[in-house]
């Protein structure tokens, strides 16, 4: 019996995912985009520990893998559209919407895409993603919409949901592009010398403590340093064309 749970807690993991991407969209329903945008976060959470509790246990099933895309495809490719698009609520031109659809209809090729390489290639895992993930897209929409919610109470400042048309269209070319993105989890898991550790660590947690501070500064920032550092190191900064898959 605990063989066979064993065997079952990636996916158990995985429908954390899938929870938080079916609450978001009840909170969507309700106009509650903040909290909708917290279950996005959290569910960025369920996501990194599937994988990870699937190594440590050294347990699978077939047709897990599966469910895990199917749940990013909720979760991370189409809450956040809909997200952007409520923002505006009724008043959203058809453009905004296009927009918005462009973005699920990248992240849904992006996955697809995804699981048939995983499928039909036993290659070596690359330390590097092609493209933005879909789950950091949505989890970099996630956090403007918290930043939008943060400004917007505190300052009565309207310029961030103004760009989040245009920032989500960027997301949708960047999960289709070939620009390389390291794996945050092997960047932190990697080897390194004690003095090149401490620093991480000090940096680590004054970091920790900001985000306990201003959470929604901190995550909207964490994300967009994330991509253009990708941008910069591999993209547009060096004159590189982005190739469309």
């Amino acid at each position: 019996m605990m063989a066979t749970i064993k065997n079952y807690l990636p996916t158990i993991v995985t429908m954390g995912n899938l929870a938080c991407g079916f609450g978001a969209i009840a909170l969507i329903i309700n106009n509650e985009l903040a909290y909708a945008a917290w279950l996005v976060i959290l569910a960025m959470i369920f996501d990194g520990l599937d994988g990870q509790v699937a190594r440590l246990t050294k347990t699978t099933i077939v047709w897990g893998a599966h469910l895990d895309t199917l749940a990013d495809m909720i979760t991370f490719g189409l809450v956040p559209a809909f997200l952007i698009g409520r923002l505006g609520a009724l008043s959203a031109p058809v453009a905004v919407w296009f927009v918005c659809f462009f973005y699920t209809l990248s992240a849904a090729i992006r996955l697809a895409k995804f699981e048939s390489k995983s499928s039909s290639s036993g290659s070596k895992r690359s330390k590097y993603f092609t493209g933005l993930p879909s789950t950091l897209a949505g989890g970099t929409a996630a956090s403007l919409i918290l930043l939008d919610s943060y400004l917007k109470t505190t300052l009565n400042i309207q310029a961030v949901s103004t760009c989040l048309p245009c920032v989500i269209f960027i997301l949708g070319i960047l999960m289709l592009s070939k620009i390389p993105y390291i794996r945050v989890v092997d960047l932190v898991g990697s080897k390194r010398d004690p003095v090149s550790l401490l620093i991480t660590s000090v940096l680590f947690f004054t970091l920790l403590v900001f985000f306990i501070l201003y959470p929604s500064i901190m995550l909207a920032l964490g994300f967009c340093v994330y991509i253009l550092i990708g941008l910069g190191k591999h993209g547009i900064f060096r004159k590189r064309a982005i190739h469309i898959v």
